[in-house]
């Protein structure tokens, strides 16, 4: 059983649209999170996590996209004066192929239906009034408010797996508290929860180097780990490149061993169909030596979001859709020599 977690950030949506080459401006992004939030981000996990087979998600989005692009936008104001992004979002969702259609008739004085497009669109409009209420006020993040994340603790960092400035506990409390690092950014993290165990993946730097570190947790009770005799693994951005491929699906699995100042941790992921399994290892251990969860698809979404933003992070003066591709072709590669 996993819990469900939402992109955490803007930063997390931007960089999910434009692995599918989208580039929408920070004010679509606000419009779509005032108005049609749960639908979109839906529609969003089914590309990222492979599932949108007959491409209709993604079709969805591009639909919405134009809908509330500067240029549709244009076209409209001499036709319905007092339009705004507000009001296309109900309307473009309702009927979307139908309304850019409209838009591109309305807005050419040869075409055909020019007429009958300008009434139609004026219509539209004019009854959507009728329903309309006030939008709410913007928002800087189109994802719903963090969960509470009530298995903190606090350990003295280890010197060989965990950055010395920012360990994961500090990144939750500072996401939790709505505060930032001195350097302005924002951290956060991703919980999968099991029967028996819990894993914590967690967006961090080590020496200025973006990375994730993930913490694995035994359960000591119903609903509760013990985060404080966690296991940690660091995953630097060549390993972060590479579990990213396996949540699109672009190879197997993948598994690090001789993590740790021991050599005796390591961290593994696998896709099985209907879901992807992980687990963290710690030979020396006494107990629990190795501990796993199922991550449903809805879970995969926010960890490979994470995981995205940690590899742009890692390479910020290179295209994301650049650096997909070279993951890609890397690591399909590395598929077809191992069969």
């Amino acid at each position: 059983m996993t819990t469900t977690t939402n992109f955490a950030t803007a930063k997390e949506v931007t960089s999910a649209l434009s692995s599918l080459g989208f580039q929408p401006s920070v004010e679509t992004i606000q419009t779509i999170s005032r108005n049609c939030r749960e639908q979109f981000l839906e529609n969003l996990s089914k590309c990222i996590t492979g599932q949108d087979v007959d491409g209709a998600s993604k079709k969805m989005i591009s639909n919405l996209l134009r809908s509330l692009s500067p240029d549709t936008l244009n076209k409209l104001k001499p036709i319905v004066p007092d339009v705004t992004a507000d009001r296309i979002v109900p309307v473009v969702l309702k009927a979307p192929a139908k309304f850019l259609s409209a838009v591109d008739a309305a807005s050419n004085p040869q075409h055909e239906r020019h007429i009958d497009a300008k009434d139609f669109l004026k219509g539209v409009f004019a009854a959507s009034v009728q329903d309309a209420s006030p939008p709410p006020a913007a928002q800087d993040e189109p994802a719903s408010p963090p969960s509470p994340t009530p298995h903190r603790y606090e350990r003295p960092p280890q010197r060989d797996e965990r950055p010395t400035t920012d360990s994961a506990p500090v990144a939750r409390n500072r996401q939790a508290q709505g505060q930032a690092a001195a350097d302005g950014k924002k951290y956060h993290s991703c919980h999968v929860y099991g029967s028996g165990y819990a894993l914590c993946f967690n967006a961090t730097e080590w020496e200025g180097k973006p990375g994730v570190m993930v913490d694995a947790a035994v359960s000591n009770g119903p609903k509760s780990y013990d985060w404080k005799n966690a296991v940690h693994v660091w995953l630097d951005t060549n390993e972060v490149g590479a579990v990213l491929a396996v949540f699109r699906r672009w190879r197997k699995g993948i598994e690090f061993a001789a993590h740790g100042s021991q050599n005796d941790k390591g961290f593994a992921i696998e896709f099985q169909g209907q879901h992807f399994y992980a687990k963290v290892t710690a030979k020396k251990m006494g107990q629990h030596p190795t501990r796993a969860v199922k991550i449903m698809p809805t879970d995969a979404t926010a960890v490979s979001i994470l995981f995205l933003t940690q590899l742009a992070e890692s390479y910020p003066a290179i295209p994301l859709n650049e650096l997909l591709a070279t993951v890609r072709a890397t690591h399909q590669i590395n598929d077809a020599a191992a069969a």
